[in-house]
Order: structure tokens, then sequence, then C-alpha cells
């Protein structure tokens, strides 16, 4: 038995150690930020690949995503099982099931490569893996709405390869960690050889282009628009076990506006994600009192809540106090356009009925905002505003862009109690400022509420599942940086124009050898 085992190892220690580098890689994401190991996971996966004929390195590259999703993102489980009450079994398949889905684009970067493409070494680690996964990364944001979280450009959110977020965006900087990944088996393969020609130039190589990223860290690309107004957060801690129970609702509401009158000399208030457990028109007495309230302290207010349109589709919604919805109109509104699957809205409708079987969510299945809404403006300046999971994806926030001068974020993570979702989220927000060259400003309910400025950096950020109000000074910021200019387009499609011509010139001058099993070598 013992020896069965063993030979079973020796057959297969790649899918083993594929799956361990997947889950070894999500430490390299906050909270736990050991940032240097994704370099040392990926550098062993790509070093598996570059030996595995095609079909093994896409089982291989699948059972990495597979690790790293399910490690990444197994904090669903608390919205699914523990508020959605959704049986834990089945929260589990979910979760599973999803996280199988997501690890395909994985598989198919390194299918690609180890099928279509030269099976050079030197190209494959430096050139055809990082652009392979570039736009395998980004198709996975795309795909059914797309769930683009565990991107490992977020990992360098502290490190030099993160100055090139603005120049060349997310993606571009999880391809640089890819030939830095691959640089390192290179590095120790020739390293070996004592090849001191070849390990000079990729290390010297290797060097400038860390270098270049500190040096963009440093570089200014927006500058100041009229002057900083004064911003206070308010975060308001409300458990989401209470959060829509009716008792809670009025000492919930009671609990922001008091909050918000405190403050003094302030020109913006902004509340977290459904601060208002309620429709607006079941609570408009409360909304036009503090219309007056706000309009008495000279202050302007964003508040999260429920909306119905036209049509009595419920919207999530983020509403200036001063502008919003006035006898029955809906002005100075911006209602959610990109939905959480699974939370917000269910993919497949024909599934609905047995989807909702398992899972009730409060706001599950709700309607997605028009792509194309007007700027709201507060405080004299217009905002750029995503709730929750938007901001996870570049491309809309984008949309606002260069006419927003201060980005809004607000969000509830406490549907994920104390988990690294709120961690996660939050480097998230941190990269968008940094992509935009804009302060952001992170509203939530139980944490992380901060302010992030312009080159990514946390201005100040209070404590998590406390009650308290966050108040700052933030500037608002004109100009454009390059990546806003030209979104992911750029990087996507040079990726896919060179790994296309290697292809057809792959395939014009060097017929298919059939594959060896590697384990058969």
């Amino acid at each position: 038995m013992l020896d069965k085992l063993t030979q079973m190892l020796r057959r297969y220690y790649w899918a083993l150690l594929s799956l361990l580098a997947g889950a070894l890689t999500t430490l390299a994401f906050a909270p736990f930020d050991i940032s240097a190991l994704v370099f040392l996971t990926l550098a062993l996966v790509f070093y598996l690949w570059n030996k595995l004929p095609a079909k093994q390195a896409a089982v291989s590259a699948w059972l990495f995503g597979l690790g790293l999703q399910c490690s990444g993102v197994s904090w669903i489980y608390y919205s699914l099982h523990v508020h959605g009450n959704a049986p834990a079994v089945f929260a589990a398949l979910l979760i599973f099931l999803l996280c199988s889905y997501l690890s395909l684009y994985t598989g198919l970067a390194a299918y690609f490569i180890n099928r279509f493409l030269p099976a050079r070494s030197n190209l494959r680690l430096l050139v055809f893996y990082p652009a392979s996964w570039l736009v395998f990364e980004w198709l996975q944001g795309y795909v059914m709405t797309g769930f683009a979280w565990m991107q490992i450009g977020y990992t360098q959110i502290d490190l030099p390869l993160s100055g090139f977020a603005p120049l060349l965006g997310n993606h571009a900087v999880g391809a640089l960690v890819a030939v830095t990944a691959g640089a390192i088996v290179l590095l120790l393969s020739h390293g070996r050889a004592f090849n001191i020609r070849f390990v000079s130039l990729v290390a010297i190589s290797l060097s400038v282009l860390w270098l270049a990223g500190g040096y963009l860290k440093t570089v200014n690309w927006t500058t100041a628009y009229g002057d900083a107004i004064t911003v206070s957060v308010i975060q308001g801690n409300i458990a989401q076990k209470d959060k829509w129970k009716a008792r809670m609702r009025q000492p919930t509401m009671n609990l922001y506006r008091d909050l918000s009158l405190a403050q003094k000399d302030v020109d913006l208030i902004v509340w977290p994600e459904t601060a208002v457990p309620d429709y607006w028109y079941r609570v408009m007495p409360y909304i036009q009192q503090l219309r007056r309230d706000m309009q008495a302290i000279d202050s302007d207010l964003l508040l999260g809540i429920f909306v119905k349109n036209e049509d009595s589709k419920l919207l999530n919604s983020v509403m200036s106090i001063h502008g919003g919805p006035q006898n029955g109109n809906l002005n100075g509104v911006y209602n959610k356009r990109h939905l959480v699957p699974l939370g917000e809205f269910i993919p497949l409708r024909f599934l609905i009925e047995f989807f909702n079987k398992f899972v009730k969510i409060p706001m599950s299945d709700i309607a997605s905002g028009d792509d194309e809404q007007p700027l709201l403006t507060v405080a004299g300046v217009p905002v750029g505003i995503t709730i929750c999971f938007e901001e996870a994806f570049s491309r809309d926030l984008i949309k606002d862009l260069p006419e927003a001068k201060i980005l809004v974020n607000v969000s509830n993570d406490a549907w994920f109690e104390n988990s690294h979702e709120p961690h996660q989220h939050h480097a998230i927000a941190r990269m968008r400022a940094l992509e935009t060259g804009r302060y952001m400003i992170r509203s939530t309910n139980t944490g992380i509420t901060s302010i992030i400025g312009p080159h990514g950096d946390v201005i100040q950020q209070l404590p998590q599942f406390e009650v308290a109000v966050l108040k700052a000074e933030v500037q608002p910021l004109s100009g454009m940086t390059p990546f806003v200019r030209w979104g992911d387009w750029l990087m996507v499609g040079f990726s896919c124009m060179l790994l296309l011509a290697f292809a057809v010139s792959n395939l014009k001058c060097y017929p298919r050898a059939p594959e060896n099993d590697i384990d058969k070598d």
C-alpha cells in the first residue's frame, strides 16, 4: 500500500505541487501581505509548465488556479451559509464550482502557450507565459460580467512594480510579476550551468525593471483642482445579522443621523452602502428631514440606500441628499452598474428557482443601473462613485474620468465577517486610486473605512468593527494617467498580437509533434 502511494506521488508530484503553490499564493495578498511569496510560487509552476506537455500543463495551471481561488475567495461561505442560510455542503459546493470555473482561465493560459507556441524556455518564461497570463486574467474579468478578484497585481501595491499601474494598469503589473517569476526560473537553471553572461543579462534587465517601477511610484500624474474639501466618513458598524431586522431600522437611521449632525465645518459626509436599511420611498420623511439638517450645517451628504425605478425594479444606489429623490424624481442618484454574481443577481436565469430554494439573501436579484450615468456633484466637486464589488473593475471606474475629481466607494463588507475579504477589497481600492491618480474615499459599514491617496497610499484608516467617524481633508485632482487614457486595451491588444504572431509563425515552421507524457520521460 505504501509503495503504491509513493509511486502515485512520484507520478503526480507536479499536480500536488501546483495545487499547493496556488493555495500558498493567497498569502501574498492582503491581509497576510507576504508579497514576495508570489514570485516563488509562480516560478515553481512556470518551471513545471515549461517541462510538461500541453495537456498536463493545462491541468497543472488549473490546479494552481483552483488552490488560489478556493483559498482566496473562501469568504463567500459567510454570505451563502451564515447570512444566506444555505446548507454548509451546498455553500461549499457552490464555491468549489465557482473556483473551478475561474481556474479554467489559468489552465487555458498555460495550454495555449505549450500547445501552439515555440518550446523555447527563454521566450516561454519571459514573454509567453506573462503575456498569456495577462490576456486570460483580463478575460476572467469580462466573461459573464466577470469576477476580477484574485489578480496577482494586487500583491504588489506596496512594492516597486506597482509603479507601472498608472501607466499600464493592474493586469500589466501582474504580467510583470510573471516576468520576474520567469526570470527567477531562468537564473536558477542557467546559474547551475555557470552561464555568467546570460545570468548577468537577465539580472540587469530585472533590476532595471524594478528600478523603473520604483521611480514611477514617485511620479505625480495628476494636478490639484481647486481647494481641498473636508470630509467625514461614517462607519456605523451594524452587524449583518441585525441589519435588516425591523427592530434595528430606526436605531440604525438615528445612529447615522446623529453621527452626521455632530460633524462641524465639514463639506461632505459619506455613509456606507445601504446605510439606510429600507427603500427610499418608505423613508421619505426621514430623508426630507435629513436634507433640512444638512442644509442647516451647510454640508452635503452621500448615503447608500435601495431605490426603485419607474419599472419598479430594485436598485442598489448612492444618493446625494441635496440633489436626491424629490417629488418622485430620481435625480442626484447613482445606481450600481456591476452586480455581484450569486449575491445581487443570479446568472443563468433558469436556475433561479433552484438557487432560491437554498439561499435567501435580502439583496439578491436586483437590477443594474445604466452604463452611462451623469456624475454626481457634491460639495462643488464632481465625484466618481462605485458601490462595493464595482471597484474591482477598472474599466467601469475609468468611465467617470477625467471628469471626476475624487473617487468614492461605498461598501458593506459585513457580509464576510472577520475574514480576509475586507483586506483584499481595501487593497483593490488602493490599486484603483493608484491607476487613476485620484484620492479615494472609502465608506464601509464595518470596515475597512479609509482615505486613500493618489499613489495608492493609505492617508487615514479606521479600525474595523467599531462605530467611528473618519475626518480628513481630500484634494480634488484633475488630469489623466496614461492608463485612464487607454485602459487595458493597449496591453491586452499588444499581448494578443504578440502571441498570435508567434503562434502563426510556429504552425507554419514547425509541424506539431506528438506529445510525450512527462511521467514516461
